[in-house]
């Protein structure tokens, strides 16, 4: 036994004095409370710093860069490839396919995805039918985005039943050249995007919609307002928190469009839906200019982050719901 260590004595049960020997008190390294909830987030940082951070790092870099592979030499170019880029004329062309394919897609996403969430919110005579529609609706969502592109790409044939429906109803007197023709072949496009990603939304909003409580529109009818009333009035104002980051998500991740021009298109006709990523593409990859293909990819962060902030900037205004002011 240990001297230094302390003797204390308590009676046994057989009379006989126990000794219990006391440890020394150990010091013990404690987390301050208030940083546990940081290190509960510490895998969420580290991971986007790794997919996010770095990655976007590392284009910046390579943006200011010229590499020359054949003599394995690195040279500083400074913003060179930036003045380049925004002196290419096919960039603007591209950039501004992508604004007209993201606009379309976003508008058609939400109209038609808050159609159909609407339909499926109402209470329907059978719910094993209203069911039954909202796994057919969902189908789109589940093909991958080449089976979409392959089965529209036959559907865009000039022999296709398509183009038979269009003819034989006097829409037009021969077959439309929906992926040759320059003026309409972005809008091909913009039809299969809704066609494959209108349930997601359709999804969320009808989320958004069963979240609303029954008694506003109770008491709205009470006080008289109509099914347009209510609908501009209760629905529109509780889906905006909804509305505005599907908006958001929607815009950002159709801004990047690449595979869809790949697969179905390849940039043509007469580059009519070749979009910026798609061009990115072309000059960094195929074309193994990984400097100019990084600083148009900076150039279209910068448009999509802008365009982010003064979107939501805007739209954080103040909703009025009776008595009440609730900001978004």
């Amino acid at each position: 036994m240990n001297p230094r260590q302390p003797l204390t004595s308590r009676p046994g049960s057989n009379g006989v004095l126990a000794q219990r020997v006391t440890a020394p008190a150990r010091w013990r390294w404690r987390l301050p409370r208030q940083s546990i909830g940081y290190l509960f987030i510490a895998p969420a940082i580290i991971f986007l710093l790794l997919v996010v951070a770095y990655p976007i790092f590392t284009t910046v870099r390579m943006s200011v860069l010229e590499r020359n592979y054949r003599e394995k030499t690195t040279t500083f170019v400074g913003l060179d490839h930036y003045e380049k880029a925004l002196e290419d004329k096919i960039f603007w062309d591209s950039l501004q396919n992508t604004v007209t394919y993201t606009v379309g897609s976003v508008v058609f996403h939400i109209l038609i995805g808050g159609f159909f969430a609407l339909l499926l919110n109402e209470s329907w005579g059978s719910s094993v039918f209203r069911n039954l529609m909202r796994g057919l609706l969902i189908l789109p969502w589940l093909f991958s985005m080449a089976a979409s592109a392959l089965i529209w790409s036959l559907l865009y044939q000039p022999i296709s039943p398509l183009n038979h429906l269009i003819t034989e109803i006097g829409l037009s007197s021969k077959p439309v050249a929906f992926l040759g023709d320059p003026d309409i072949a972005i809008w091909s496009l913009v039809a299969v995007n809704v066609w494959k990603y209108f349930p997601f939304y359709m999804i969320m909003i009808l989320g958004g919609l069963q979240s609303i409580p029954p008694e506003l529109y109770d008491a709205a009818h009470v006080d008289g307002a109509g099914r347009l009333q209510r609908f501009r009035f209760v629905t529109l104002p509780l889906l905006r928190p909804v509305l505005i980051s599907l908006i958001t998500i929607d815009f950002i991740t159709t801004f990047g469009v690449f595979d869809i021009v790949k697969l179905m298109t390849n940039g043509g006709p007469f580059r009519a839906t070749q979009t910026a990523a798609f061009y990115v593409w072309q000059k960094g990859l195929r074309d193994v200019n990984f400097g100019y293909g990084s600083a148009m990819s900076v150039i279209m962060l910068i448009i999509v982050g802008v365009f982010t902030l003064i979107y939501l900037r805007v739209t954080q205004k103040q909703a009025v719901y009776g008595d009440k002011t609730t900001a978004i």
